[in-house]
Formats: C-alpha cells, sequence, structure tokens
C-alpha cells in the first residue's frame, strides 16, 4: 500500500471513511492518484488542498456511498460511476498560485504526469476553484480533457 510522503488519509477521504478507516484509508486508492498528488507537490513545492473540512469541503478525494453528493445521485435513482467512488479520482487546489497556471504545468507535462489519464476541462473546474484528474482508462495516449 502506497502512503503519501506530503498528504495525511484524512485529508484525501471523507469523515465517515476516516472514522472508520484512519490511516489505512490509502489502501482505497489508486497508487497513480497518491503518487501524482506526490509528484505535483513537489514539482510546485506548495501545498495542496483536497478536502478542506474547516469551510465545508470533504467530498474531493474518496467518496462512498454515505457521502452526499453519491447520495443524492442515487436517490434520484442516477447512475454514477465517478471516479471518486473507486478511489481513482482526485480534486484539489493549489492556494496563492493561479490554478490555469498549474492546469497547464499539467497537460503540458504529460511524461511526467503519466500516472494519470485523464483532467476535467478547466472551462468547467476552474471557474469553481479547482481541477480534477484521474486514471480512468481512456484508450489514449497521454492526458486526456474531458466533460463530464
Amino acid at each position: 500500500m502506497y502512503k503519501c510522503k506530503y498528504f495525511k488519509a484524512k485529508e484525501l477521504v471523507s469523515p465517515d471513511v476516516y472514522k472508520t478507516y484512519g490511516e489505512d484509508s490509502f489502501k482505497y486508492f489508486s497508487k497513480n492518484i497518491l503518487i501524482f498528488l506526490d509528484t505535483l507537490r513537489e514539482d510546485l513545492g506548495v501545498p495542496i488542498l483536497v478536502n478542506r473540512p474547516s469551510v465545508g469541503i470533504t467530498q474531493r478525494g474518496l467518496r462512498t456511498t454515505i457521502d452526499n453528493i453519491v447520495k443524492d445521485k442515487v436517490k434520484n435513482n442516477k447512475l454514477y460511476l465517478s471516479a471518486h467512488v473507486l478511489g481513482r479520482g482526485i480534486d484539489f487546489e493549489v492556494p496563492n498560485m493561479d490554478m490555469k497556471k498549474v492546469y497547464e504545468r499539467i497537460i503540458n507535462n504529460p511524461k511526467k504526469y503519466n500516472m494519470i489519464t485523464r483532467i476535467e476541462d478547466p472551462n468547467i473546474t476552474l471557474p469553481k476553484g479547482y481541477i480534477h484528474v484521474d486514471d480512468i482508462e481512456t484508450g489514449k495516449n497521454g492526458i486526456y480533457i474531458f466533460k463530464p
């Protein structure tokens, strides 16, 4: 099981997951996503934030059936195959950095960030202040820009 150098599991999973599994919560993540986070953190040289419970953000990493985003989809009988519920996707922000520049750094360095396969369209995520990446198979080379 890969454990991040720069992140504690509590920063990457919902409170209920952490309450149940603690730091062992890392086992539910794709190794690629965890390596991506460490690689980006080393590359940027500044902290990266995933969950921010102090402001009510708790579902940017691993999501479960009891987390609101997933519960709402199920309640409305909507199919939800997000990379987040598979431990293969992450949303993050980099405080005090231009998020467009962070996005460009990732997309312009596909060899450095070869552990991810997809990044969400910046026109969707950047106005909301975050970037989404995952390692869902695309059948394409490089980092594929997708719209949900």
